[in-house]
């Protein structure tokens, strides 16, 4: 049997079937077409190389069976579901960093990434690990919501994201909402906005938050939408948010009364991403996560296990 060439992407690839998805040499070998004999060399080569750095805690916390349900049932990419571990806080902070390693592994020389707003994205954000990725792009996918020093808001997400990745920040300096569809016309005719757009379009990789349509949302909470528009979306078949829009069910966009004043990447721009991370965790964003992987508009997840299972159990009904 040939020996395939040892390039950097087969060896990543072949890493992170064994420590992310918890395969066997032999399941690796059968699903690659090569030998297990040729895995253990390329495993032994990535280790060589310093591509494989295993952290017991973050791993200890995976739950690998959820996992492959998970990309079985929904036809993810990518799934990882994390254990509770104490505060919801701290759960956050390890399904961060472990969407972190996922994420850094899929940047190469030249990528685009896109990013949201909110905590969850925020951790991601604070758990990447330092890679030097020449000509690299990040770019806000949402105009500003909340206060612009919070480490949630898209802004600052977007400026951390290229520090680490020692890229350029391409922020959007603009509300996600604007008063009205004229002003939302007007702004989309400029060539700064022309220039987000083709960005948009080139993007490799889109890190995105999902979010309730809930009072405690951070779309409330940060007031850019309130409680009775909610009330008036729900109303319209609506079951959760990605970048300010809402989406029904079936994730598919509801309420054409924002949607033509809101300022973010459009659900078919975020179809067009080859990889779209969607970062959301807790039993109340069930329906809006399930809404969003059968839509399409994420095709990796990161949750916790506790989500997880309630998202399998809902599907299975």
């Amino acid at each position: 049997m040939p020996r395939p060439a040892r390039d950097l992407a087969t060896l990543l690839k072949v890493a992170r079937m064994r420590y992310e998805r918890n395969l066997t040499q032999t399941e690796i070998a059968d699903s690659l077409g090569v030998s297990a004999a040729t895995v253990s060399r390329y495993l032994s080569e990535a280790s060589e190389r310093g591509l494989i750095e295993i952290r017991v805690v973050e791993s200890a916390y995976r739950d690998f069976d959820l996992e492959r349900a998970l990309r079985s049932r929904f036809d993810l990419d990518e799934a990882i579901a994390v254990r509770c571990r104490g505060t919801a806080a701290e759960t956050l902070r390890i399904l961060g960093s472990a969407a972190a390693r996922a994420i850094v592994d899929r940047i190469e020389d030249g990528s685009v990434v896109g990013v949201s707003n909110g905590q969850s994205v925020a951790h991601v954000a604070a758990e990447l690990s330092p890679l030097a990725a020449r000509d690299a792009d990040v770019v806000t996918l949402i105009g500003g919501v909340g206060r612009a020093e919070e480490d949630s808001h898209t802004g600052r997400i977007c400026r951390r994201f290229a520090d680490t990745l020692k890229g350029r920040a391409r922020i959007l300096p603009l509300p996600a909402l604007l008063d009205s569809e004229e002003q939302a016309a007007v702004l989309r005719g400029t060539e700064a906005f022309r220039v987000l757009e083709r960005l948009y379009a080139a993007l490799d990789i889109a890190v995105v938050g999902i979010g309730t349509l809930s009072p405690q949302s951070s779309t409330v909470q940060d007031g850019l939408f309130t409680e009775a528009q909610l009330a008036q979306v729900i109303s319209e078949g609506g079951a959760g948010t990605i970048c300010a829009r809402f989406m029904d069910h079936m994730g598919r966009p509801v309420s054409a009364a924002f949607e033509a004043r809101t300022i973010s990447i459009t659900f078919d721009e975020l179809r067009r991403v080859p990889c779209r991370f969607g970062v959301a965790m807790g039993p109340e964003k069930v329906d809006a996560i399930g809404a969003a992987v059968r839509g399409g508009l994420v095709n990796a997840l990161a949750t916790d296990a506790e989500t997880a299972a309630r998202l399998l159990a809902a599907a299975a009904e």
